[in-house]
């Protein structure tokens, strides 16, 4: 904490240079009413993250550029390697109920609506456009808590760009380790046609993220020490005896954008995007010694009748995911009137991952979970002006999802190329939603306009399929189900002084199933858990409203305000259903996802910033969260239980400075603790398998040395905190990085 407050005294010291900065009142986005608009005149709480803003700051994945933001909840694990990170807003947690674009085309992916983080990179983009709120009645499903809207770089001349970085812990034992990133770009227009290419990488050793723990320690007569008593997370007597070994990862982004404007009123574009990553373990490390001093990494219970640690204890294995996103942009003005055309596919024809079996550490058989999937998304809108003060804009879209999901029995779980038999267990099947949408931009007076959305979604799920081999084999197929969804929305903006913006909007929002809760059946053999499709599953839906407002004060002060409330209804939850299924000899529980639940959510958003001059900026920002499940079918006890993954509290604050060819960006970020059990039972902090409140510090310094060329250096966690969002989270570590600008 010394260290932040010295740092930010001798920013708050740096003389301003120049002419004054304004505030600037002019930023344009589109996501919130899909037609250009103001900041300060769309109806709803928007925020606009730039490349230049993303620049300062040392991101290494693109989620990162937004954990700033009031209101948005960065759920990043593990650091880098995190592959079930998520970015969600409001307290509406669940990776498929925040909607991600790309230039408008959907990213979550067709098989579980996750969202795919790994291979974005921060220079690909021009600005990232985030809508707090339901945005249905505009975007369909997943949109329940929000939009997040990545736009695309073009160039506007011709430019290239190289980047070259390094990074490792800074005395830290978790720290990622060996980072190395380069980022490489081409962009050119000539005449009427852009062209803009780019490639990036980047690779580390990472740091051992998962611990193993046992139910008991070694007995004295044993002779092996090493082990550490520690807990659960839910207060039961654990100890550590070890790690999976360093969790290491690559990823890269290879991007070609092609744009011809036909006019200076018409243009297209094709665009392609490959995101790419890949994560593995080394060796494992057992921190029990023997009376010898040799390692040891198996040891029976004190009655010497059971193993209670096996080397297969400390095994894990490798995934893969890998995107191909295409897609077709077409604009044009007719007249006065604004046509947008975007055809695209996403193509995940890699999303798979290995677990051991009865591995050892010399290696062993496994399995192979292999889910690709493919999205095929169309949407035509027209925009017009009505008695020139009013806008009229509607349109027709349809998306098409397909999935299959297979488990394989693999010779060598390390070798995801080894399979040795036909799938044991599989699921998938298809969606289709047809939608129309139509929204009224109506100016009732010069500084009061109205807001009027509605959008009808017809759903399909159809062609599903679920079941698995041995005991208790299963093979079924699903009839087609369909499902109408009408979602309106409403606002008033109200701008009554220069430099005031009130509003006011409320809507209805829905998020449909995916594949993987309707049509996927599995067996869980470490949990004794058959995870049971539900075909049978229907779209949960949020009614939600907030009012917001905005005020510039003194010279180059401005503060945002929002209150928000969310109403969640046939909220979907993984239900542990009454009896067993004894397969083997042994008793498995039943779980399967079923509409049995109902939460509320409501809060408040606050965010201040003051620019002294050009050379300062100051910024902070608090979110307090109030979450509680309603209803709760199966289990009353479980009414007035926070939500899982919503914290209470956040907050954030920071400087940007800059002096000459010399800059500094430092933050701090504040999470307090969240749950991740429906009846918040995992109430133990700083253990394996808790999600810890923290407090870290960022910090990036950069000096321009000429007109082309950058140099930087940033330390994320500075004040080398230690916590857990499951697993160990990074410790401090730096980064220095070379860029250069031609």
């Amino acid at each position: 904490m010394k260290i932040y407050l010295i740092l930010l005294g001798m920013m708050l010291t740096l003389p301003a240079y120049g002419e004054e900065k304004s505030v600037d009142l002019d930023e344009i986005v589109v996501t919130a009413t899909r037609t250009e608009k103001s900041v300060e005149d769309a109806p709803g709480s928007v925020s606009v993250v730039t490349a230049a803003e993303m620049k300062k700051r040392n991101i290494q994945s693109l989620d990162e550029a937004l954990n700033l933001l009031p209101g948005v909840f960065d759920n990043r694990i593990k650091g880098l390697m995190g592959t079930t990170s998520t970015v969600t807003f409001r307290g509406l947690s669940g990776a498929g109920r925040t909607l991600l674009l790309l230039d408008g085309m959907p990213l979550n992916d067709a098989y579980s609506a996750s969202q795919p983080w790994g291979g974005l990179y921060a220079q690909d983009m021009s600005q990232i456009e985030v809508v707090r709120g339901p945005s249905s009645s505009l975007y369909g499903g997943n949109a329940m808590g929000g939009v997040i809207n990545f736009m695309s770089r073009m160039p506007e001349k011709r430019e290239s760009s190289l980047s070259f970085g390094y990074g490792d812990g800074l005395g830290s034992d978790n720290a990622m380790s060996n980072l190395w990133s380069t980022y490489a770009s081409y962009g050119d227009r000539v005449g009427k046609f852009r062209l803009y290419a780019a490639f990036g990488y980047r690779s580390t050793d990472g740091y051992p993220t998962g611990l193993v723990t046992a139910s008991s320690a070694p007995t004295a007569a044993s002779g092996i020490t090493g082990a550490t008593r520690t807990s659960s997370n839910t207060g039961a007597t654990r100890f550590l005896v070890g790690d999976t070994g360093d969790n290491g990862w690559w990823d890269y982004s290879a991007a070609v954008r092609a744009q011809y404007d036909l006019s200076d009123t018409a243009n297209v574009r094709f665009s392609w995007l490959r995101t790419a990553n890949r994560y593995s373990y080394d060796d494992p490390h057992t921190y029990l010694r023997n009376a010898a001093g040799a390692p040891v990494y198996t040891y029976r219970n004190a009655a010497n009748t059971a193993n209670v640690i096996t080397e297969s204890s400390y095994q894990s294995g490798c995934g893969s995911n890998i995107m191909d996103t295409y897609s077709i942009h077409a604009e044009a003005l007719f007249g006065t009137v604004e046509g947008k055309f975007l055809f695209g596919i996403n193509d995940q024809g890699e999303n798979w991952y290995t677990t051991p079996t009865s591995a050892t550490l010399a290696g062993g058989p496994g399995t192979k979970s292999d889910s690709p999937s493919r999205t095929y998304f169309t949407d035509l809108q027209l925009s017009a002006p009505i008695m020139e003060k009013h806008v009229l804009t509607g349109g027709f879209s349809f998306r098409y999802d397909t999935a299959d999901s297979n488990n394989y029995p693999l010779n060598a779980y390390l070798d995801p190329d080894s399979i040795s038999g036909a799938s044991t267990q599989w699921g998938g099947g298809k969606t289709q939603t047809y939608s129309a949408y139509l929204q009224a931009e109506i100016a009732l007076m010069k500084n009061l306009t109205l807001y009027a959305g509605l959008r009808d979604d017809y759903w399909v799920s159809n062609d599903g399929y679920a079941g698995f081999t041995g005991t208790g084999a299963r093979t079924e197929t699903y009839p087609e189900k369909t499902k109408n969804s009408l979602n309106p929305k409403g606002a008033i903006v109200w701008k009554p002084l220069e430099g005031t913006t009130l509003r006011v909007s409320g809507g209805k929002a829905f998020r449909a199933p995916p594949l993987s809760q309707l049509y996927k059946t599995w067996i869980s053999t470490s949990t004794y858990t058959i995870y049971n499709s539900n075909p049978d599953l229907n779209p949960e839906t949020v009614l939600a409203w907030d009012i917001s407002g905005e005020q510039n004060l003194w010279n180059g002060a401005k503060i945002k305000a929002a209150y928000f409330e969310n109403y969640l209804s046939d909220m979907i939850y993984n239900l542990t259903t009454p009896g067993t299924t004894t397969i083997g000899g042994r008793a498995y529980s039943n779980k399967r996802y079923s509409n049995v639940g109902g939460a509320e959510t409501r809060g408040v958003e606050l965010e201040f910033e003051q620019s002294i001059g050009r050379n300062l900026r100051l910024f902070a920002g608090y979110t307090y969260t109030d979450s509680e499940i309603t209803e709760y079918g199966p289990d009353a006890s479980l009414v007035g239980k926070q939500l899982v993954q919503a914290p209470r509290h956040m907050i954030s604050m920071g400087a940007d400075a800059c002096y000459g060819s010399a800059s500094l960006f430092i933050s701090g970020r504040y999470v307090s603790r969240r749950y991740n059990t429906d009846n918040n039972s995992d109430y133990v902090n700083g253990v394996y398998g808790s999600y810890d409140p923290y407090f870290i510090v960022d910090l990036k310094a950069a000096y321009k040395v000429t007109d082309w060329a950058t140099v930087s250096f940033s330390v994320n966690n500075l004040l080398d905190r230690e916590y857990y969002t499951y697993y160990v989270a990074p410790g401090r570590s730096f980064f220095a990085n070379l860029d250069l600008k031609f």
